[in-house]
């Protein structure tokens, strides 16, 4: 498995197919979200499947199970940290534009890395709905801005 989703898949709440144990779905997704905090790799999927643990369907089990598959042919995935002379910060964002089908919303995301490994990551479905791409990363570069200067702060700090 190359990849925790399928890129052309769009989920929604009501998909007409066969609802499964919601107990069953939600103790899977519960899982994931644990492994996010070493696993950023698979935190949009997981962040997205979280959205149905109310409704889930035949669908979204699938795009869990799949998500299970990619971390199993990737066990040696993840965050590592090493000893590095060069401590700049690197960040990067982007966003979906009206990838959420129920409401248009975008979904935005950033993570930053100092030295060897990510060490703060964020994807979160975006407060309002976006008219246009452009739009959509705009509200992505800002939250990414708000949080690259909390950090600068901290680390002036230490």
């Amino acid at each position: 498995m190359n990849t925790p989703m399928n890129q052309k898949e769009k989920l929604i709440k009501e998909d007409r197919t066969y609802k499964v144990d919601e107990a069953y779905f939600r103790s899977l997704i519960g899982c994931l979200m644990y492994l996010t905090s070493t696993r950023p790799d698979i935190l949009f999927p997981v962040s997205l499947l979280s959205r149905f643990m109310h409704c889930a369907s035949e669908l979204h089990l699938k795009a869990a199970k799949r998500v299970v598959r990619y971390i199993k042919g990737t066990v040696n995935y993840g965050v590592k940290y090493h000893k590095v002379q060069n401590f700049k910060l690197f960040g990067f964002s982007g966003s979906d534009w009206a990838g959420s089908l129920d409401d248009m919303k975008s979904t935005s995301g950033y993570c930053f890395s100092m030295g060897s490994g990510v060490f703060s990551w964020c994807s979160k479905k975006q407060e309002v709905v976006a008219q246009s791409t452009a739009e959509a990363e705009f509200i992505s570069a800002i939250a990414a801005v708000n949080q690259v200067i909390w950090l600068r702060n901290i680390l002036t700090d230490l």
